[in-house]
């Protein structure tokens, strides 16, 4: 294009739609004149310089840089003296204090120079531009300096960059394209110059290019390509909810090319430290959420038990509990219709929301294998960025069902659990079995036989202390756990005829507490419970088999007395009554055992061990108003031991010990400990 007097163009655009990509296009397209020398391109970034004056001083000293070069000698000067005509000669050489820029050290200097040199010219601003526009007007170079983000400036600043252009700074062979938003750009000129509006704009540019819309399915496939490509493919089972969520959650918010660096940027940065242990599509949409909506993102952070599992009906109306959850969630003032799509964009990641906004109540299927955000023990990773210890990491998860078969590294993988202590005081134990539990479905049914053995062989040493609910908080241990596992990885899977064929290798193998423990649950079966009701539910096994089950625990448990491992068993005395049921009516069996055993001091101090009880209840207090923690009683109670065992000979023994002393002190401490304990049942009131 010919400029003899000089161009203004401008690419005009709101925050984000795409002008600095429409800029560095352009500046690509017009690289063969560059490689030609037929055009020279200036970048000039204001943000850089703050001030009228060292913004005017970097301006024309970057177009002294790139000019300079083509006038003659006797013009190079004049454009730092326009600069200095510009701006007081006193301000003029105070912006150079202020000009802190990067690896520009020489350049402030060299300008520094020019100021003085220039001081004593006598030509005025107009003579000396005036010599600069007949020497460029004389070449056919033209000079191209692009200026982006000018909106983004101070009001006042951007009004000097404007000045510049429209006044000193306009000059022959000279093109300026300007990047901004124009209604901004409007605005700052109209809070300065109330006259001016549009029109002053008008008179500084002769050619403006709005940035066309973007169209957003574009925008949106780019954001899905992106996600893919960073935290890879959802897979075809997963799609269908990953593409559900995108719409509902993630789409909304892309709205400029911005909207997708933005996503693809914070992506990049969280998405490494969660890699499989977090859901993709759920993933993408809090992270889009955090972008978007921080007051939404920050009201999800702070109310997962709000937010995650199943919501219990309520004895409320259900228009208060959704004008609740607005309030709660942010968008109670939001208009009609964005609150809608924001209500249903959150039950897309939290389903129990469906009971609060639809009357839907949910079952919570799935959740936590898939790892989804809805996921309580899941919740915290989104937020974190680092897996919650309330689950296992994924790749550790998916090496135990890969290898579940394998005994030696089950074993192993159980006992190191077992030496990893989590926050709540439980090992990684319980949080392994909880995790089977879980993922029981993925396991091969094939591997299922060793991993039932494996399990049956490591069971006592599972059931650890610290791995049992106490108080008001449960009955749940590490046996029980198992049970749970065998129900979802066994029973829920094969008929009778397979189970029995899984289970029989397995009790001939497992350990005394769980053999004991597992054919006393195979066989209640087909007892009859005190109220002459039976148990609910198919039988684990045949009766045949519970009975040739209990004939393996039974041997187990004599085999155990009989080489003395029983003494060390920690469930020593429950093993006992055992051992009675087992036998039919073996209390007199058990009996003989135990009036030999007392003779020795090791049985006696496995008893003091064993025997006490301990219980957990809530005071009332004086106010009415109760104990918020339970309190915990330890007791003896020696009432239904006497068939099995000499009490009163018991208590003459370890009194005889006590006064002997030669036992370690820390026998000796749990035999007194024992002799003082409270004895009979618990009552209400004795705490």
């Amino acid at each position: 294009m010919s400029a003899p007097a000089g161009v203004v163009l401008a690419v005009n655009g709101a925050w984000g739609s795409g002008k600095s990509s429409a800029i560095n296009l352009i500046k690509h397209h017009l690289g063969g004149a560059v490689e030609r020398e037929e055009l020279a391109v200036i970048p000039f970034n204001p943000w850089w310089f703050a001030g009228a004056d060292a913004l005017t001083l970097a301006f024309f000293q970057e177009l002294n840089k790139a000019i300079g070069p083509s006038l003659p000698a006797t013009v190079r000067k004049s454009l730092a003296a326009i600069g200095q005509g510009v701006s007081a000669v006193g301000a003029f050489a105070g912006a150079l204090a202020d000009l802190k820029v990067p690896g520009l050290g020489s350049i402030i200097s060299g300008v520094a120079g020019l100021v003085g040199q220039v001081t004593g010219l006598k030509r005025t601003v107009e003579e000396e531009h005036r010599l600069v526009a007949d020497a460029l007007g004389k070449q056919t170079k033209r000079f191209l300096v692009v200026i982006d983000d000018i909106d983004r400036l101070s009001p006042d600043d951007a009004l000097t960059i404007f000045r510049l252009v429209k006044s000193v700074g306009r000059l022959p062979n000279v093109i300026y394209l300007l990047a901004f938003d124009r209604q901004i750009a409007e605005r700052i000129v109209s809070e300065r110059f109330p006259s001016e509006g549009p029109s002053y704009l008008e008179k500084i540019i002769q050619g403006a290019f709005e940035i066309p819309p973007p169209l957003i399915d574009l925008l949106r496939q780019q954001v899905i390509e992106t996600a893919v490509a960073i935290m890879g493919d959802p897979g075809e089972a997963k799609s269908v909810r990953f593409l559900n969520v995108f719409y509902d959650v993630v789409a909304p918010s892309i709205r400029t090319p911005r909207d997708v660096i933005r996503l693809s940027n914070q992506l990049s940065t969280t998405w490494p430290a969660v890699a499989g242990n977090v859901d993709r599509a759920d993933f993408l949409a809090i992270t889009a959420l955090q972008l978007s909506e921080p007051a939404i993102y920050d009201a999800i952070r702070s109310h997962p038990s709000e937010l995650c599992g199943t919501r219990d009906r309520e004895q409320r109306r259900q228009e208060d509990i959704a004008a609740e959850y607005d309030r709660l969630l942010c968008i109670a003032d939001r208009p009609d219709r964005e609150r809608l799509r924001l209500r249903v964009a959150l039950r897309r990641l939290f389903p129990r929301l469906d009971a609060v906004w639809g009357n839907m109540w949910q079952n919570g299927s799935g959740w936590r294998q898939n790892r989804l955000i809805a996921s309580a023990e899941h919740f915290r990773s989104y937020f974190t960025f680092a897996v919650s210890e309330d689950v296992l990491p994924a790749d550790e998860m998916d090496a135990l069902i890969e290898r579940a078969d394998d005994a030696e590294f089950v074993t192993a993988r159980f006992r190191e659990a077992l030496t990893k202590m989590r926050r709540t005081g439980t090992t990684q134990a319980a949080l392994l079995l909880d995790e089977l539990q879980v993922f029981a479905s993925q396991i091969d049914a094939d591997k299922t036989p060793s991993l039932v053995r494996t399990l049956f062989a490591l069971a006592d040493e599972l059931d650890v202390r610290s791995d049992k609910a106490r108080g008001f908080h449960g009955m749940a241990n590490n046996q029980l756990r198992i049970h749970w596992v065998l129900n979802l990885l066994v029973h829920d899977r094969f008929d009778q005829a397979q189970r029995e064929a899984i289970y029989r290798p397995a009790m001939e193998t497992a350990a005394l507490d769980w053999a004991v423990h597992f054919a006393e649950s195979c066989r209640s079966f087909f007892q009859a419970r005190e109220n002459g009701s039976m148990r609910d539910g198919e039988p684990y096994v045949s009766e045949a088999v519970a009975t040739e089950f209990a004939g393996i625990a039974l041997q187990k448990v004599r085999d155990a007395a009989a080489d003395r491992s029983l003494l060390s068993h920690p469930d020593l005395t429950s093993l006992l009554f055992s051992w009675v049921r087992l036998a039919g009516d073996g209390a007199a069996e058990v009996r003989v055992w135990t009036d030999e055993m007392l003779g020795d001091a090791a049985f006696v101090v496995a008893l003091a061990n064993a025997l006490p009880s301990e219980s957990w209840s809530f005071g009332m207090g004086l106010d009415e108003m109760g104990d918020r923690v339970s309190r915990r009683s330890v007791r003896v109670d020696l009432t239904y031991h006497r068939d099995i065992l000499d009490v009163e000979r018991l208590d003459a023994r370890v009194a005889e010990l006590i006064e002997a002393a030669q036992l370690s002190p820390e026998q000796l401490g749990q035999l007194t400990a024992f002799r003082d304990m409270p004895r009979g049942g618990h009552r209400r009131g004795d705490d």
